[in-house]
């Protein structure tokens, strides 16, 4: 087993290392999009959509490599990466954290907080079997459902 973390780099606020497979640099206001490096493959990674999580990976030829579909009543949802199918379920009740399952086989473990020093931590079983642009992707997307989650959060705190 593999237990990775996303980690801010030195002297760079906006670039993010997971260590052996790539980086994460954000873009835009709120952090809403980043570019995915691996491999000397590259990703563009943006969030649409307002009421639910849509968030796209687009390769260097503008072809749609990744999306995720969050789901609006329970946390987690429906994430293709290429051609594979997958889904990031939640596995905890009290922390943003998912399980990235490919059919009833869990590949990893991902659990997101707000952007910070390390605002994700992944535990793969078999790193082999997960493209590294898949990980860039999955990281992404679970370190925005998190944020969703302190905000939905705060909002609640701050009108009750």
């Amino acid at each position: 087993m593999a237990d990775l973390e996303l980690t801010r780099t030195p002297g760079d606020r906006r670039l993010y290392e997971l260590a052996g497979v790539g980086t994460l640099r954000l873009e835009g206001w709120f952090s809403r999009s980043a570019t995915a490096e691996a491999r000397e493959q590259r990703w563009q990674i943006a969030r649409r959509g307002v009421f639910t999580a849509v968030i796209e990976a687009t390769d260097a030829a503008g072809s749609i490599a990744g999306e995720f579909h969050g789901r609006a009543l329970r946390r987690g949802g429906t994430l293709r990466w290429v051609e594979r199918p997958l889904e990031l379920r939640s596995s905890s009740i009290w922390r943003e954290r998912y399980a990235l399952v490919e059919g009833e086989r869990e590949l990893a473990t991902i659990e997101g907080k707000g952007w910070g020093k390390h605002p994700v931590k992944l535990s793969i079983d078999d790193a082999a079997s997960i493209e590294p642009g898949l990980l860039l992707f999955a990281a992404f997307v679970v370190r925005a459902l998190a944020e969703d989650a302190q905000s939905s959060a705060g909002s609640a705190g701050a009108g009750g």
